[in-house]
Parts: structure tokens; sequence; C-alpha cells
């Protein structure tokens, strides 16, 4: 049987263009470019971080990390950033303060970090854009539960997303990976949301799942649920 999203994607999508794209970064040069990025839109509200974040770290190199950059179309400058780890030769950086619970940490895991638009234009878009790229990055991965770390009051952004608390509601850890800043812990299983957003009407299931993007790292939607639904029809035959 096809998921959800095979269906919507076969039948009642619309493949929309993006006046940026976003790649993986795959050079020094790239990697300098997301660190400045962080720079700037850390910088504004938190100078102290922003400093730290201005040179690559070794995560940004290390092999379980991918950095994703988003490039404008109009001058082909770097407009965003975001990172994503996949815990294969170690484990994620955020439990370095906090040990998850073992229900939650087995299997393969991911965290979603350094999310960064220096630019206030476009910058709901653009954080959506790099969420879903980096969502379909760790799908095609095979990744069952994905975590991110989110600041006051930052975190109030990410309620249309409907993740969960690994602590109680507006509990905050200090992250040593983040400076030392208290941190919301959320997560969500990566093939479940999908079900989720569809049962609650969340707007984003049409963003993330109905609609194709193409300019997200190559159509990585589209192979993605190619593969998928090869790896279902295998299975059956």
């Amino acid at each position: 049987m096809s998921s959800v999203s095979e269906v919507n994607f076969l039948f009642d999508s619309t493949s929309q263009l993006l006046p940026f794209w976003i790649a993986i970064a795959k050079t020094e040069h790239e990697l300098e470019l997301a660190a400045k990025a962080r720079q700037l839109a850390y910088g504004r509200h938190l100078p102290s971080l922003g400093e730290m974040l201005a040179k690559p770290d070794a995560d940004d190199a290390h092999p379980d990390s991918a950095v994703l950059l988003a490039f404008s179309k109009l001058d082909g400058s770097c407009i965003g950033t975001v990172r994503v780890q996949i815990a294969n030769q170690r484990q994620l950086r955020l439990e370095e303060s906090y040990v998850l619970p073992k229900a939650l940490s087995t299997g393969r895991v991911a965290e979603v970090s350094r999310l960064a638009i220096p630019a206030r234009s476009n910058g709901l878009t653009l954080r959506l854009m790099l969420i879903k790229a980096a969502y379909w990055y760790i799908r095609a991965k095979l990744v069952d539960r994905c975590f991110l770390c989110v600041r006051y009051p930052v975190d109030r952004q990410y309620r249309r997303f409907e993740l969960d608390d690994v602590l109680q509601p507006n509990e905050f850890v200090e992250m040593k990976h983040i400076g030392m800043i208290p941190h919301r812990i959320l997560w969500f299983d990566v093939f479940h949301i999908e079900a989720r957003w569809l049962l609650s009407a969340n707007p984003l299931h049409s963003v993330y799942f109905a609609s194709s993007h193409p300019d997200l790292l190559q159509n990585i939607q589209m192979r993605t649920l190619q593969l998928e639904t090869q790896q279902q029809v295998r299975s059956i035959g």
C-alpha cells in the first residue's frame, strides 16, 4: 500500500519553484559561508554566540554531519543554512548536555541545528524550506527520530510543527554545544509526522508533503518517494 505522501505526490501535488535553491556544502569555502550566515543571524540577538559561530567548527566537516546552504537565484549569495547530524559514528551533540531516554535514542536518530537566516526578507519561507530540506534528507537516510534544540522565545515559532517535548513542556536545558544557553529539546517521529499533520489538518502538510519543491537538494523529495515506492514494490513482489 502506498503511503500518504506517495498518493499525494502522484495525484495531488504541485511543483513549486523557489527564488533560491538549497544544496549540501561540499567545500571549505561553502562551510565558511555557512559560518558567516550563523554569525550574522545569531549575532543580532546573541553577539557572543555569533562570534563563537564565526568560523566552521569540527562538526561541520564530520562524516555524521551535512551542512545545508540556501543560495539566492538572483545573485548566488548564501542566504541561509541549517545543519543535520545523524548519529552514526558518535552520539548527538545534544547528548553532551542531556542523555536521551532509551526509548527515544534507539534506532537511527538525528539532530537539526544551526538554523540561520541573516536577512529578514523571505524569512518564514526560507525557514520552512530549510527545515523541509533537512526533513527529506533524514527521511532519505532512514532516520527514525529527529531532535531540535530551541531557545526561548524562538521555541514559540515551532508550535506550528506539532513537535513533542523530551522533557516537561517549557522545560529548558543548558546546551554545551550552543554556548550553555538554555534550550527546549523537541522531537518527532520522521515517518509518523506526515499522518499526524494530515489528521490535525496542519497547513504544513500541504507544504511538506503535497507540494514538491525541486530546488531542495536536487529534488530530494521526488527521489526519496520514488525509492520508497520501489522498495515497497520489491517487498510485495
